[in-house]
This record gives structure tokens, sequence and C-alpha cells, in this order.
């Protein structure tokens, strides 16, 4: 192998490296982020609704007096915990039909969750969830 061989190959190395080092770094700011946002979810349902995580989620979650964008959020934290007890609560609000964001919950969102929920993989969960909980 000659000099500029050698070279072109420590720099592809470097290259990689580094790429490398980004995606790990870009992997742990979507974790930071998912963690956070759940974490800000929890607070609201803990601040209005009684039980654990999973059951003030849910009670968020069916509450009709607020908005669609809060009771989205809290299916949405629902399959980030992944808690199978949350299954048949959101089977209740899935309707098969289009999302109507006007006047119910985001059904993307409900396939989402449930799939979650039936033990879906989560691969950012490990990262965030021991700071969250």
């Amino acid at each position: 192998m000659n000099g500029r061989s050698r070279s072109l190959r420590s720099f592809l190395i470097g290259g990689c490296a580094v790429g490398a080092g980004i995606l790990f770094l870009a992997f742990g700011v979507i974790c930071v982020a998912i963690g956070a946002g759940v974490d800000d979810v929890l607070e609201r349902a803990h601040d209005n609704y009684p039980g654990d995580d999973t059951d003030a989620l849910i009670a968020m979650m069916n509450a009709g007096d607020i908005p669609l964008k809060d009771r989205n959020r809290a299916v949405w934290a629902l399959g980030q915990l992944g808690d199978r007890r949350a299954t048949v609560h959101l089977e209740k609000l899935l309707t098969g039909g289009p999302c109507d964001h006007a006047s119910a919950v985001c059904q993307y969102e409900l396939k989402k969750a449930l799939r979650q929920c039936r033990g879906g993989i989560n691969i950012t969960r490990r990262i965030w969830l021991p700071f969250v909980l």
C-alpha cells in the first residue's frame, strides 16, 4: 500500500468514526427530548388526575373537558410508557376510521400507542425511562 492509499484509508476511517459519533449524539438528544416530553405530560396528568403514571394518563386521555391536543399527548405518552394496562382503554377510543382531529383523539397516535403497549419495539425507552420515573 502506498502513502496515498494509506492517507485515503485513514480519511475514510476517520470520517466513519465522526459519522458514527454524530449519529450516537443525535440518538442521545432524541432520547432526552422524548423523555422530557413524557415527563411534561406526566406532570400535567398528575396535577389533575389521581393514580400512578398510567392511571393518570388514562384519565387525562378520557377527559372530555380538556383540549384534544392534550388528550393526544396523553395517548402518545401512554405509548411511550408501553404499559399493557393501557391497551383496553386505548382500544375503546379506536374507531378504525380516518383521523378527525376536530372532534376525536388521533387514530394514528392511538394505533402507534397500542402497538407499543402490546410489546412493540421502542429503542429509546430504555434510555430515557430511568430518568423520568
